[in-house]
């Protein structure tokens, strides 16, 4: 609960009960930032909560006329020019309290992993998933947290990876169609269509914007070998910057070009091994030594640039990092592209069968699935999500 606000030139200052967030302290919120989110039927439309305005619409010497707490504490603040009135419950500021601290809670927890996680790696059941909110809400949070997760008991059916990223987000159709066969054939457009063993490697980091998930369903697994490897990229980018700051650092500045060819296709991108926000986290690694193009950078920039790309590579190879398990028919492994970087042991053909399908889902359809199932199953509950 709020337990006093006061008015500084621009700003409003709250103070908050102790049995407020963080027990206690106060929040700030410039006067500009509290009128653009103002909730009130003039200015957003009640069905989708869009703008009703344009920011051009606001008065350019806004000032808060006046700012009272209302009998449930709510603050109900005048706005002058002009008079208009917006109303901020307290859950609703504390939700959008813009404090260090406050936003770093935001954010999303990332539990990095290694090697060790073994068999607590994130799973779920495609059974109950269809059939219960909540086991796949469940999923796609532990998901979020560790960038990959492993689907069981899904139809050993031909097309079923397209049931299964249609139903988590939304499959996108790339010049490899909706869905792609990974097994060995003959005159292969990609490594990936051989027997051959695959170091880590996020895919398709020459498309722009990279896909965001990969789904590999496991259709026939006879064959000796052909086991998938997974390292946690953020781990990784992590390990470097303890060790390596520098490369680390050159990394997150200096971008690659990728690129792909084939007879129907000619994809390039350009962007960093390594991607970190506002903050300095890492929320990205895009590492594909088969699409590496060439470093399009000063010349004095090239050494420290391998040499830092290398060093990030012999971390990326270290045993202690590598997930080995068995896709079984019926499986499927879901992987956060710029974050779980997956390979494979090589495999024998020509003593069993191994017979993948795979899809691309772009990342926002898993975020957004989570947030509807999250909304769904408090409404069932009757509570606000």
């Amino acid at each position: 609960m709020i337990r006093s606000i006061d008015v500084a030139g621009s700003n409003l200052t709250i103070a908050w009960e102790k049995s407020a967030p963080e027990n206690g302290g106060s929040a700030v919120f410039p006067a500009i930032w509290l009128r653009d989110n103002c909730r009130c039927p003039e200015c957003r439309h009640a069905g989708n909560g869009q703008r009703l305005y344009e920011i051009t619409d606001l008065p350019e010497d806004l000032a808060i006329g006046a700012a009272v707490l209302s009998d449930d504490k709510a603050v109900r603040i005048t706005w002058q020019p002009g008079g208009h009135v917006s109303t901020f419950t307290p859950a609703w500021l504390a939700d959008h309290d813009l404090s260090a601290e406050a936003r770093r809670g935001r954010k999303r927890p990332v539990k990095l992993w290694s090697k060790a996680i073994g068999t607590e790696m994130p799973i779920g059941d495609w059974r109950q998933m269809v059939s219960d909110p909540a086991a796949e809400l469940a999923f796609l949070d532990t998901f979020h947290a560790h960038g990959f997760g492993l689907i069981r008991n899904s139809p050993t059916v031909p097309g079923t990876v397209l049931q299964i990223g249609n139903h988590l987000g939304f499959v996108r159709v790339t010049n490899y169609g909706a869905l792609f066969d990974v097994k060995s054939v003959a005159n292969p457009t990609n490594l990936a269509y051989t027997p051959v063993g695959l170091g880590v490697h996020s895919d398709n980091p020459y498309r722009d914007p990279t896909p965001g998930v990969q789904l590999l369903h496991c259709l026939e697994s006879t064959a000796p070998g052909g086991d998938t490897l997974l390292v946690d990229g953020f781990n990784a980018a992590e390990i470097l910057r303890r060790e390596a700051p520098d490369a680390f650092d050159l990394l997150t500045r200096v971008p690659v070009n990728f690129r792909f060819r084939s007879n129907d296709a000619d994809l390039m991108a350009r962007q960093t091994l390594i991607s970190v926000d506002e903050g300095g986290n890492v929320v990205g690694v895009h590492f594909n030594n088969r699409s590496l193009d060439w470093l399009d950078a000063p010349a004095a920039m090239v050494v420290p640039w391998f040499a830092a790309y290398r060093k990030f590579a012999e971390v990326l190879h270290r045993p202690e990092g590598e997930l080995i398990f068995r896709l079984e028919p019926g499986d499927c492994v879901v992987m956060q592209n710029d974050r779980a970087l997956h390979g494979r042991t090589a495999f024998d053909p020509s003593k069993g069968s191994r017979h993948l399908q795979g899809a691309y889902v772009d990342k926002d359809g898993l975020e957004s699935r989570a947030r509807v199932l999250r909304r769904q199953i408090a409404e069932d509950k009757g509570v606000a999500a």
